[in-house]
């Protein structure tokens, strides 16, 4: 009798435990739900305006780099956009030029200029510990990232006459390496290789073949015949060209690994001197997902009094969004999400995607 009941008790546990399982496991109805967490608000005016030199780009969702103006001495610190409060990391003496940070936005590069034919690059990581430290003679100098091989960079090292000769870094290498290559304008194009438009000196012209050089062995590919502009992204290339039946009317295309057109648009460009104005633009990598200013008329730059829009073009469903319509075409930083860009000259304010509203990150005095 005492095992039936036993058996009998375990039966009725077994039922409970399932019932429970598959109240858990019903989806929840709206009065049920937890309300949604509220929106992260920007904390506006939280930089002080008498130090400020510039916002450099994000190092998360929430934080940036700020570069300060402290005793003669540039100072770099990381931001908190939502609670306003900063950190120092590193100074360097008042000779600072830029910086730049990392794609995978673990290390700061930092170009510093203490005399007028030398530069000084610093690279350091977010805790402010020197990884890199080397001088350059230059008049001028260009970076840019490898964001295929976070160790790697490639310095352009321009004199007073405009010749110029190419390096490679190699973080785990002190030495810089020498490179052969024709054009000081480049960008990585896999771990091993750049691109450069291949430009005719011996004629003006608005655009040029697009070139793939691969730094070990010097081999040449070309990828576009007829290129005014470009961007390598980690996971396709952007190239801009002139629209044939419309004089200032071009297309943007995304070209896949294969060289094959993953989507385009078109857009009017504004004619300058001796070329034509790229409106700045930035690319949410995780999202493929390109934030780019389109002007809202056509004509020169020089005369132009129009406005832009600012507009998301989804690289891979091929759909445009305008996420606002009447804005100054000025440079911008996306967040990795996309839900906040930095923007202006000195990347002082926040655009929030979301509500479309603009918050200014310095704090005027007065």
């Amino acid at each position: 009798m005492k095992k039936l009941v036993f058996k009998l008790l375990l039966i009725i546990l077994f039922l409970l435990t399932g019932c429970q399982s598959k109240i858990a496991d019903t989806p929840q109805s709206d009065e049920q739900k937890p309300e949604k967490q509220e929106q992260l608000k920007v904390n506006g005016n939280s930089i002080p305006s008498e130090t400020f030199i510039e916002n450099i780009n994000w190092l998360s969702n929430r934080e940036i780099l700020t570069v300060s103006d402290e005793n003669g001495e540039a100072s770099f610190y990381i931001t908190d956009i939502f609670k306003g409060d900063s950190e120092k990391i590193y100074e360097i003496p008042s000779s600072y030029v830029h910086s730049m940070v990392s794609p995978d936005k673990s290390r700061i590069l930092i170009h510093s200029a203490s005399a007028t034919y030398s530069a000084m690059i610093t690279i350091i990581d977010l805790n402010g510990k020197e990884i890199y430290r080397g001088e350059i003679p230059s008049s001028e100098l260009s970076y840019v990232w490898n964001a295929f091989n976070k160790d790697k960079l490639l310095i352009t090292s321009f004199a007073e006459d405009w010749s110029f000769e190419v390096f490679e870094l190699d973080l785990n290498s002190p030495e810089l390496r020498l490179l052969d290559i024709e054009e000081p304008f480049l960008k990585w194009n896999s771990e091993v290789s750049v691109l450069y438009q291949d430009w005719n000196s011996e004629e003006i012209s608005i655009s040029a073949p697009l070139v793939s050089q691969n730094i070990l062995d010097g081999k040449k590919e070309t990828i576009d015949m007829k290129s005014i502009h470009f961007e390598r992204f980690p996971r396709f290339l952007l190239s801009v060209h002139a629209n044939g039946e419309k004089e200032d009317e071009f297309i943007y295309q995304f070209i896949n690994e294969n060289g094959g057109i993953l989507s385009e648009f078109q857009s009017a460009l504004l004619s300058r001197y001796s070329d034509w104005f790229i409106p700045f633009y930035d690319m949410i990598d995780d999202k493929d997902e390109l934030i780019t200013f389109k002007a809202n008329e056509a004509g020169s730059l020089d005369t132009y009094t129009g406005t832009f829009s600012l507009k998301r073009w989804d690289v891979m469903g091929g759909s445009e969004e305008t996420l606002m319509p009447d804005l100054a075409a000025e440079p911008i930083q996306c967040s990795p999400n996309g839900s906040h860009c930095l923007y202006g000259n000195q990347l002082e304010k926040i655009i929030d995607i979301d509500d479309a509203s603009i918050v200014e990150l310095v704090k005027e005095e007065g």
